[in-house]
């Protein structure tokens, strides 16, 4: 066969995939959001960011509380620093120099340190005293800004609500597609091997397909409108906690779904009296260690909500020209 016709026919072959997959993509779908300009942004940048605000977070209050105080504080203090806190509720305490913990820890000396800082701000005798360092090192916003409304156009053209990507996308590895997890999650999604292959994306020791943005997109969409939404409302609807999918503290309950599994969630769940409602059971949960629930996962949507707060802040900060995603 000559060459040219071999060329001409992998060019369709190629170009028949790609309409399959986005003709999948968006087959049969309306879409929940549409991008706006707010009316008072100005800029010299030229970087448009499309993003979802989300004033639930402040109008509720979890702005306010110490969790989430604390996360932003490690979420935007640099590498070199640590933050001394009361474990218990978070609450922040002092920030130090690394090196001065680290100092401390190897002579033996730190428990001296933690004890100052009981008696300083009043805290039990033996309560347990942390020190986190600054993850501003990992949590990069800036690489992921452009990002975010590719993913959230994905999950929209699929019918599942554009917050899931962009807080995916702030929360893990932002801006890199080539992190991956103790577990083995990989790529701007932080998708499962098992999970990918599931929905046909390729891995073998020449490709991992989790490495495309769009690819991974999907297969992520996929799993919070096939997996994660239905199981986080069916947890709801048998241990007698209300369901309402539009509403922020089930939308963290289903990323608490999506990092620690459905079945991690529904072990710590089952140990959280249905007194505990609405945000009431979300904050409940961030104290509730069950056995498929360890602290990482009880963590999660307390580091969500810091990320969109300190990336919102960095949009101000920068004074990013952008869109704003709003419900129609």
């Amino acid at each position: 066969m000559p060459v040219m016709k071999k060329m001409f026919i992998g060019i369709l072959v190629l170009a028949s995939t790609m309409a399959l997959f986005f003709g999948a993509v968006n087959r049969n779908k309306t879409p929940m959001f549409k991008a706006v300009k707010p009316a008072a942004v100005a800029s010299d940048n030229e970087a448009t960011v499309s993003w979802l605000q989300i004033p639930t977070i402040c109008n509720e209050g979890w702005d306010t509380m110490p969790e989430i105080k604390f996360w932003r504080r490690i979420v935007s203090l640099d590498k070199d620093s640590s933050t001394a806190n009361y474990y218990a509720t978070r609450k922040l305490l002092r920030n130090f120099p690394k090196r001065t913990i680290d100092s401390l820890e190897a002579r033996g000396k730190l428990e001296l340190l933690r004890e100052e800082l009981r008696t300083e701000f009043n805290l039990p005798t033996g309560s347990r005293v942390m020190f986190t360092s600054g993850r501003k090192w990992f949590y990069n916003f800036k690489p992921v800004q452009t990002q975010i409304g590719r993913g959230m156009h994905i999950f929209d053209s699929l019918g599942v609500d554009p917050f899931y990507a962009q807080t995916v996308l702030l929360i893990e590895s932002p801006g890199n597609n080539k992190q991956k997890s103790i577990a083995g999650a990989y790529g701007h999604f932080q998708i499962m091997s098992f999970n990918a292959t599931k929905y046909g994306l390729r891995i073998d020791k020449y490709v991992d397909e989790r490495e495309n943005f769009e690819r991974s997109a999907y297969v992520s969409a996929m799993l919070f409108k096939e997996t994660f939404i239905p199981l986080a409302k069916r947890w709801c609807n048998e241990l007698g906690f209300r369901v309402d999918v539009n509403a922020l503290w089930f939308k963290l309950l289903v990323m608490h779904c999506y990092n620690a599994g459905p079945y991690g969630v529904k072990s710590a769940m089952n140990i959280v009296p249905n007194s505990y409602q609405e945000n009431a059971l979300i904050h409940k949960l961030w104290h509730t260690t069950a056995h498929y629930f360890p602290s990482e996962a009880q963590n999660y949507s307390q580091l969500a909500l810091a990320c969109y707060l300190e990336f919102e802040k960095q949009l101000a900060d920068d004074k990013v020209k952008n869109k704003l995603y709003v419900r129609r």
